[in-house]
């Protein structure tokens, strides 16, 4: 059995966690969520889930045979949160990817290690998705997609057939992309906005049509 834990904080790495359970409990998949490292929370517990210890405990639980997914994804600052998972020097052997039993994941579709695929979240068939990248519940990711390394994927999004998604990007809840459009590095995508054209690097775009709005530039909270 693959003993899974979750690097983040309140909110991703609980609903991911849970869905773990879900599909061991439910489905039967061979996956124990362990618990949680987090740097403030260690030795506590959030939703009755266990802290286990803090970021730099990871190396020690790597050497014990755990499996991760890293989870600390917010709008801004994802440079230096993707420097973060870098720094704990986990192997991409000790990533897991998680796809959940209700997932709908078409043949073809090329999933890297450490991604994470909720429940009832489409992936259409030609698409890849990069190391580490989360996409949430109900989330449709059209043909011919690449969402890149790191990025965060709301729940309810569409993202339309040939689009290109750059590293770190985050697309908010119910966000729509239009087809053949292109997202920037490290971009940001409001709740409900709908893209029509393509998003330049490091900006968060908001509005139907979307909008520039401000360049997303924060202090790693988590």
């Amino acid at each position: 059995m693959n003993s899974v834990i979750v690097i983040g904080g309140p909110g991703p790495a609980v609903s991911i966690g849970n869905a773990i359970r879900h599909a061991n409990q439910k489905f039967g998949c061979d996956i124990e969520f362990a618990g949680i490292l987090n740097d403030a929370l260690a030795g506590q517990e959030i939703n009755n889930i266990p802290v286990l210890g803090k970021l730099s405990d990871a190396p020690a639980f790597e050497a014990q045979g755990y499996k991760f997914i890293f989870t600390i994804y917010k709008i801004g600052g994802q440079p230096q949160r993707i420097q973060l998972f870098n720094n704990l020097g986990i192997a991409e052997s000790s990533l897991f990817t998680f796809i959940h039993p209700l997932a709908y994941v078409a043949p073809g579709a090329d999933i890297a290690p450490g991604v994470v695929i909720m429940p009832n979240a489409n992936i259409s068939h030609g698409t890849s998705i990069q190391l580490g990248s989360l996409i949430m519940s109900n989330a449709y990711i059209g043909h011919d997609t690449i969402v890149g390394k790191h990025c965060f994927v709301a729940a309810t999004s569409c993202t339309g057939s040939y689009v290109s998604v750059g590293n770190g990007v985050w697309i908010g809840f119910n966000a729509t992309i239009r087809g053949r459009q292109k997202v920037g590095r490290y971009a940001a995508i409001g709740i409900g906005s709908v893209v029509v054209s393509d998003i330049p690097d490091g900006e968060l775009w908001i509005g139907n049509p979307a909008r520039f709005h401000k360049k997303v530039t924060d202090a790693i909270r988590y």
